[in-house]
């Protein structure tokens, strides 16, 4: 379609329809486990967020997390992603949300930055990032939240923190919402499927590449100390 709704519902239902991909419409405009944000309510709990944040979601496709920040807190949130379209979509929903004056959504890869050194009191993303451009462009005790999944069982937040050179705070198991979530996906594939709204090449699709199949331990850190940069992660340990 070339005409976009002014309606939510209607404009992200026509992204999931326009760019049909197992993980879209599965995992909603906030593109992570639960598709809502738990994860991030969690995350956020002891962070000092006012009107004078700035918040960048790299990686943000249609800007889900980086709105919903924007429309609970009124801080300023910025968003930038490889994806014209996706980006596009990002800026219609903000527009619709009438949060378009809090919201600017910038085509970047994540390596490479737009913004100047020390821009941004929290960095978020759903696993898509370079650790040394998040360094860069957070504040001096700014805290970097994110969501990433891994198959190699060695690797630990901690290890991770180290690696990045970051510091890592704390971690919570999620492993159970991450399987229930998963579970619950495939029941819907398969009802969909039994209903003719999905061929069964997507049903096969979103069937091998769920994560149910994985044996996930998964972790999530938060409460930043100041002066430090703090590191959130969930992981995922592939048996």
């Amino acid at each position: 379609m070339d005409q976009r709704s002014n309606n939510k519902t209607q404009r992200l239902q026509q992204w999931f329809d326009e760019r049909p991909r197992w993980d879209h419409a599965s995992y909603g405009e906030f593109m992570h486990i639960g598709a809502n944000q738990t994860i991030f309510r969690i995350a956020l709990e002891e962070q000092e967020i006012s009107t004078q944040t700035k918040v960048l979601d790299t990686a943000c496709a249609v800007g889900g997390n980086a709105r919903w920040m924007a429309s609970l807190f009124g801080c300023q949130v910025w968003g930038n992603d490889i994806d014209a379209e996706a980006l596009s979509v990002a800026k219609d929903l903000a527009e619709i949300e009438n949060i378009s004056e809090l919201c600017t959504f910038v085509e970047a890869p994540v390596e490479a930055l737009p913004f100047e050194d020390n821009t941004f009191n929290i960095v978020v993303t759903t696993d898509v990032f370079d650790s040394q451009e998040v360094k860069r462009v957070l504040k001096p005790g700014g805290s970097f939240i994110v969501i990433s999944l891994f198959e190699d069982p060695k690797i630990t937040p901690i290890h991770l923190a180290e690696k990045w050179g970051l510091e890592l705070e704390t971690s919570l198991d999620v492993t159970d919402l991450a399987f229930a979530f998963n579970r619950a996906k495939e029941t819907e594939a398969r009802l969909l499927h039994e209903s003719d709204l999905i061929g069964a090449r997507e049903l096969i699709d979103i069937m091998n590449k769920s994560l149910i199949n994985w044996m996930n331990t998964m972790s999530i850190c938060f409460k930043p100390r100041p002066g430090c940069i703090t590191f959130c992660t969930n992981v995922s340990q592939c048996s």
